[in-house]
Parts: structure tokens; C-alpha cells; sequence
């Protein structure tokens, strides 16, 4: 939908999309419920609302929260609804307002007894409980909503559900409903993922694994269900491998692409497969593959240590031993990639670059795999497991929201030379004898005008009749354009004196920049607060990965130096037997 809305935005422009968005295509509202949908327009109440519903499907929740305050202002029917409400309260929670979408959907839940009203609201407290990461208040919340469930709700219900009720009580009822639901919705794949990671901790693999089974047949070209369907695969592998079922395994693990952000695990995993099915041939190219890869990542630090012993064991032990000395630099050049990314985390304005190259780096395809070349890049690979995190994504959808507000409060104080410049000129301002001399002097234009039109109309009479008709025309545009003009003159004479500024515009508009400095001082004290929240975050998982680090760097030279003593021995050995063939041969 999201894509269709773009392409059709390159086409026609947004105000011709916005026309058409309001005539044609306008969602309407139908009893509480806003996600119904009819065919045409009832009211005009309906159409006037019909841009906040463009601009929420638009995704675009500032604009469609605007519309809302000013359908709301001038008393629009629909805007005043409880349906309309709650969407004013999903468009907040949404763009980040939570205590205000929260007053909103209590004060529902105590003024309205609709049943599917509440179920709404109830729904939406869960999601913005859920998005501050107190489940139980979120599994209360779910737990409110009584009877059946609106459609338009249904799949978004189970998958919130499924993130929440991790205890198996919503498992009977979210495997009853999924039947009935279409894989073409988005949800759909990750909701079966949820339930067949609920239902594996039950102990119930059978249907997990039929779960995953269907995850695993996708073969689309969507990058995000792709990536989610090595992941089923990868788990489908690891329950096999359980199961002593080494082949089923490997047939999982030939399946998952070699990019991908599940790549890693899938190729470490498929060399343990390998290894445990005796095919060591088989092994090494899969980590060959992953120590070409950045160190930061462990399955490349396990890879690593695992490739020199695959070596060895093979009675290679040249190998073994190059593989090993490359291994140990590597992970000393990863622990001076690590002192580089507290550097990183530790400056001022790195939380701030962070967020906004985020969505850049997320973009491509295979940065987990390569080598860092920028600074964010430096400090990313340490980040894919924090960044999976619900909690780590919440402080960074928080701290992108007060960048956001700070950079607009800075925009509008820095207004704040032009409004007074703009408040001081109107108060200068004396036109009324300027007015008059324009008055008179249109006048005068005007009926000189008059009497050139006679004057043209009388020669005309004279030429033929297609050159007649010619001026014809032209003479009705020109006396349009007057009439035009003689309108405006008409009503610049019913001015009786000039605009006055009233008196209180001044002290409101130094009010308002009073309040845009206090305001961005407490904005840049939750950040100044916030900030360390992530900085701190990111630093014990920068931890965790030099503890993980230096292990496997220990194991490497540990390895190292048992091969240089195996060589050591192999080559005195060698010595003292040439000796003793030598003083043999002397004898003889």
C-alpha cells in the first residue's frame, strides 16, 4: 500500500492525490468502527474529514494529527466521534505521544459502552504498554478485551498477543484463528513464527515444526521475509540436529542463502553438521566463507578457531598453524576495533548520528559482513544482536523523537527575529492615503479603458467580417479582465480605515517564544538523560563481545603454541635420529 501511494504521488502530485484521495478513495465511518469502508460519500461532514484519513494511510501521522485538531476545532461531526478518537489516539501512539494517546483511550474506555470501542482502545493501551516494554500491564490490557474481535484487528490482536502472552494461554485461540487468516497479510509469517516458538517451548514440536515448514516454503523476493525464512530454516536444522537427524539437518541448512542476517549462524551450524557427519571436506569451505567475514561477529570468532582445528585433525598441520597465527591477529585487530567503538560511543554527537544513518545502514544488504570503513560502520557489527533487541529499539524511537522536536524547537526560535520584524512593520504601516491616490487613479484608468473600447468597437465595424470577429474575441477577454478589476476596486472602496495589529498580538507572539525556549530546555534535559541510557547499553555489549573476543584469541594461541612444540618436537626428534645414524655410520 505504502509503495502504490509513492509511485501514484510520482504521478499526479500530492494535492492532485489528495483530491482524489478525498473524492474517490475516502475510508468512512460507519457506527464506532473507522475501518469500515462504503462506496460513496454521505455527508459532507464525511468528505471534510477526508483529509485525515489521507494523510493517515499516508503514514504521515504529523500532518494527519493537524487535520485532526482542525476538523476537531471547527466542530466536524465525524472528527468529535469515538471512532474518530481512537484514530487520533493510534495516529499519537504512533508518532510517539504516548500520555496523550493514553488519556485518550481511557477517557473511551470511561465514557463508552460500545463493546467493540473498548475493545479498540483496550487493544491500542496494550500496544503502547507493550512499546514501553511492561508486558504485564500489556497482558492486562489484552485481557479486556471481551467478545469478538473487529476484523480490521484480528491478525494485528494475535501477533501482539503472541509478542505477549509468552506463557501458552493464548496459544489454543491464536491456533484456531490463524486458519482463517490470509498468508498475503504481512503479519501473517511472523505471527506463525511467534506461535511456533510458543509452542516448542510447550513441547508441542510437531505443529512448531509444521509452522516453520510453511514459513520455510516462501519463495518470494521480499528481503524481509527472506531473511525470515532462514531463520525458520535455521531453527528447523537445530531441532533436527537435536533429534540426532543429521541428514534432515543438513538438508535445512543447503537452503538458507549464504548473505543474509542469518547467514552466520547458518553457515557455523552447517559445519558442525558437517563435522558431526564426518563430511571435514565439507566443512571448510563454509568457514572459509565466514572467516572472510568481520570479526566482530561471533560465529566468525568461533569460525576461526574451529577452521585451524578442522586443519589439524585433517594432519595438516601447516595449515593449522598459518590458520592459527592469522586467527590471533585478526582478534587482536578486533579488540582494537573494539577500544575504536567505546572512542565512537564515547563522543558527544555519535548518539545522534547514530539514529539518523540508522535507517541507511539497515538499508544494506550485507554490512554485517563486511569490513567497517566509517565510524558508525566501526561500531554496527558489535550492535546486530543489541539491535534485535525490543528494549534497545524503544530508546532509539525514543531518542529519535526528541532530535526530531529538539531540531524543530530550534527551528522556530531561530523565527523569532522575523516575527518581530514582521509585528513592527504592521505597526508602521499607514496606507490609507495611499489607498485613496490608487482608488482614484484606477478610476481613471478605467473609464479611459471605457472610452478606447468604443473607440475600437466603431473601427472594427469597418473590416471584414473575419477580422471583425477577431477583435470580437479580443474585446470580450479585455472586458472581462475589466469587469475583474472593477470588482476589486469596488470592494477596495468599502474599506473605511486601515488594519490596525491588535494590541495583544505582541505579548502573545514573545508568550510563545517564552514557551519554545522552556520547552526545548526540558526537551534537551530528557535527552541529556536518555543519552546515557544508550550509551550504557551499547558499552556492556561491547563488553560482552571482548570477553567472547579474548577467549577465542586465547584458544588460537594457546593452539599456536601447541603446534609450535609438536614442531619443536618433531624437529629434535628428527635431529637426534640423523645424529644417531650419523655416529652409526661413523662406527661402521
Amino acid at each position: 500500500m505504502r509503495g502504490n501511494g509513492n509511485i501514484q504521488q510520482r504521478i499526479f502530485g500530492k494535492a492532485q492525490l489528495k483530491r482524489l484521495a478525498i473524492v474517490g478513495l475516502i475510508v468512512l465511518f460507519s457506527g464506532n468502527c473507522y475501518s469500515q469502508v462504503r462506496s460513496h460519500v454521505v455527508s459532507g461532514s464525511e468528505l471534510e474529514y477526508g483529509p485525515v484519513l489521507f494523510e493517515y494511510y499516508q503514514q504521515d501521522y504529523f500532518n494527519g494529527l493537524v487535520e485532526h485538531g482542525y476538523a476537531q476545532a471547527a466542530e466536524n461531526r465525524v472528527a468529535v466521534g469515538a471512532a474518530s478518537q481512537l484514530l487520533a489516539g493510534s495516529m499519537m501512539l504512533r508518532y510517539g505521544m504516548p500520555d496523550n494517546a493514553m488519556k485518550i483511550f481511557h477517557a473511551l474506555l470511561d465514557e463508552n459502552s460500545n463493546t467493540e470501542v473498548r475493545n479498540r482502545a483496550w487493544y491500542h493501551l496494550a500496544r503502547l504498554y507493550y512499546n514501553k516494554s511492561d508486558k504485564p500491564s500489556a497482558n492486562r490490557a489484552l485481557n479486556r478485551i471481551e467478545g469478538e474481535i473487529p476484523p480490521a484487528l484480528h491478525i494485528e490482536y494475535h501477533y501482539l498477543a503472541s509478542l505477549i502472552k509468552n506463557d501458552g494461554n493464548h496459544i489454543q485461540a491464536a491456533s484456531e484463528s490463524i486458519a482463517g487468516l490470509s498468508d498475503r497479510l504481512p503479519q501473517y509469517s511472523y505471527l506463525l513464527f511467534n506461535l511456533a516458538v510458543t509452542q516448542l517451548r510447550l513441547g508441542n514440536v510437531l505443529d512448531a515444526v509444521l509452522n516453520l515448514e510453511d514459513i520455510a516454503s516462501y519463495s518470494g523476493d521480499n528481503r524481509e521475509l527472506q531473511a525470515l525464512t532462514d531463520r525458520a530454516k535455521h531453527g528447523l536444522a537445530q531441532m533436527a540436529t537435536q533429534a540426532q537427524d543429521l541428514p534432515r539437518a543438513w538438508a535445512y541448512l543447503t537452503g538458507i542463502r549464504t548473505t543474509g542476517l542469518y547467514s552466520n549462524r547458518a553457515l557455523l551450524s552447517y559445519a558442525w553438521t558437517a563435522i558431526n557427519m564426518k563430511l571435514y571436506n565439507e566443512a571448510i569451505p563454509a568457514l572459509q566463507l565466514l572467516d572472510q567475514r568481520s570479526i566482530a561477529i561471533p560465529e566468525v570468532q568461533e569460525a576461526k578457531v574451529l577452521l585451524a582445528h578442522l586443519y589439524e585433525q585433517d594432519g595438516s598441520p601447516r595449515k593449522a598453524l598459518k590458520s592459527n597465527l592469522l586467527a590471533e591477529k585478526a582478534f587482536q585487530q578486533g579488540l582494537a576495533s573494539l577500544d575504536r567503538a567505546r572512542e565512537i560511543i564515547a563522543r558527544r554527537d555519535v548518539p545522534r548520528e547514530f539514529i539518523e544513518n540508522l535507517e541507511a545502514i539497515m538499508d544494506e544488504s550485507d554490512w554485517y559482513a563486511a569490513n567497517a570503513s566509517v565510524d558508525y560502520k566501526t561500531l554496527t557489527p558489535f550492535l546486530i544482536d543489541l539491535m534485535a533487541s525490543h528494549p534497545f529499539n524503544e530508546t532509539l524511537k525514543d531518542l529519535a523523537a526528541l532530535y526530531a522536536l529538539e531540531d524543530n524547537l530550534i527551528y522556530w526560535l531561530t523565527q523569532t527575529s522575523e516575527h518581530k520584524l514582521i509585528l513592527g512593520n504592521a505597526v508602521d504601516k499607514t496606507v490609507q492615503s495611499e489607498l485613496q491616490e490608487l482608488l482614484q487613479r484606477s478610476d481613471e484608468i478605467n473609464e479611459r479603458f471605457r472610452d478606447q473600447k468604443a473607440e475600437i468597437k466603431l473601427t472594427t465595424l469597418t473590416l471584414e467580417q473575419e477580422e471583425k470577429e477577431r477583435f470580437d474575441v479580443l474585446i470580450e477577454s479585455a472586458e472581462h479582465d475589466l469587469m475583474i478589476l472593477d470588482d476589486k476596486i469596488k470592494q477596495l472602496k468599502k474599506v473605511r480605515k486601515p488594519y490596525v495589529q491588535p494590541a495583544e498580538y505582541v505579548p502573545l507572539v514573545d508568550e510563545n517564544h517564552k514557551r519554545i525556549e522552556t520547552e526545548l530546555a526540558r526537551t534537551r534535559l530528557f535527552i541529556q538523560q536518555l543519552e546515557p541510557v544508550m550509551r550504557k547499553l551499547v558499552t556492556a555489549e561491547l563488553k560482552t563481545h571482548e570477553e567472547r573476543m579474548r577467549y577465542y584469541w586465547a584458544q588460537s594461541r594457546l593452539a599456536k603454541a601447541r603446534l609450535f612444540d609438536s614442531t619443536l618436537l618433531t624437529l629434535e626428534k628428527a635431529k637426534s635420529q640423523s645424529d644417531a645414524e650419523s655416529s652409526e655410520s661413523e662406527k661402521r
